[in-house]
């Protein structure tokens, strides 16, 4: 099957991960989507609450991290993101020792930050998630459910809690899919979960965790995994974990992200991790349409980035900040 990657404006081969802008793909946005109301998915990367953002809390307070960003969360029915760490009463070891990377944030503390940014969703799918242990998932999911935020995907891909349905609007069921690979890679549970969700959801996505860190381009495994989520059903693939934006691609006239980067951490240590995407997905009944906002993190502060670091992130899709698909 042939793959339409976006990104610059040229073509090279498949071997060499190439990239190109079908014009036919991009229906222009018109009078038709400001005649119905869609319904708006947000989705951002990866959160990260302790270690030097436990700090950056502590020295100003909650209110820090999120006050440049609130405006852009807002606009959405539903946000979602994947959140790197557990949700637990246990002390911080990475703040003591910031070579072990075990992460814990206070429930105190992950319930003021979180909770005014009203996520509704974020995906447990992911190598952190067991930072301490099975009792940490569960209190993690407890405190999450708490502040009304549904938790989804297991770290091993169990068939128990690897999605979750939300209803924004009534009708308009979206499923969302965890999905983890570093610890066992096999897409067969996931693949059933689509397969058995598609027949009652408006719209399903799976939320993948997977590629390797601080690479700028998917490998081969992300991209098989993400045609057979689409193959069986999926409308859209959003991935995490490398902790940098990679690439997007379009397959079978679905959209796929394979990393957004990060939306919170403290990895302050170069550009590429401190430069972030957050994907708007409006779903119409027939079209969807797709509004790519890079984000910045600067010292434990996100914001939306402006100018050249603005246009650094979309040159990686060439220059596109928005595009319809049928």
């Amino acid at each position: 099957m042939k793959r339409l990657f976006f990104g610059a404006v040229f073509v090279l081969s498949i071997a060499t991960l190439a990239y190109m802008i079908p014009a036919r793909v991009y229906a222009p946005i018109t009078d038709t989507f400001l005649q119905e109301r869609p319904v708006r998915v947000l989705f951002v990367g990866d959160i990260m609450l302790d270690r030097n953002v436990a700090r950056t809390i502590a020295a100003e307070g909650v209110g820090a991290l999120f006050a440049n960003i609130e405006a852009f969360l807002a606009d959405a029915d539903v946000r979602v993101g994947n959140l790197e760490g557990t949700i637990t009463h246990n002390p911080s070891i990475a703040q003591k020792n910031n070579k072990i990377l075990r992460f814990t944030f206070n429930p105190a503390e992950a319930k003021a930050v979180l909770e005014p940014l009203r996520f509704d969703a974020l995906s447990l799918a992911n190598n952190h998630a067991l930072d301490f242990g099975e009792f940490g998932y569960e209190d993690t999911e407890l405190e999450l459910s708490k502040i009304g935020v549904q938790s989804f995907g297991k770290p091993y891909n169990d068939k128990y809690k690897i999605s979750t349905k939300l209803e924004p609007r009534a009708g308009k069921t979206i499923c969302l899919v965890g999905y983890h690979s570093l610890f066992a890679a096999t897409t067969t549970n996931v693949l059933a979960e689509i397969q058995t969700l598609r027949p009652d959801c408006w719209r399903v996505v799976v939320f993948a965790h997977w590629g390797e860190e601080y690479v700028i381009h998917s490998n081969s495994s992300q991209q098989t995994s993400a045609h057979a989520f689409i193959d069986a059903g999926a409308d859209v693939v959003i991935g995490a974990h490398p902790h940098v934006v990679q690439e997007s691609e379009i397959y079978r006239g679905k959209a796929i992200f394979y990393s957004l980067g990060n939306f919170m951490f403290d990895q302050n240590f170069s550009w590429e991790t401190t430069h972030g995407l957050g994907v708007r997905v409006d779903f119409y009944e027939d079209k969807t349409r797709f509004v790519l906002t890079p984000t910045v993190i600067k010292e434990q502060r996100a914001a939306l980035a402006e100018g050249e670091e603005k246009d650094a992130i979309l040159g990686r899709f060439g220059g596109i900040a928005e595009f319809s698909l049928p």
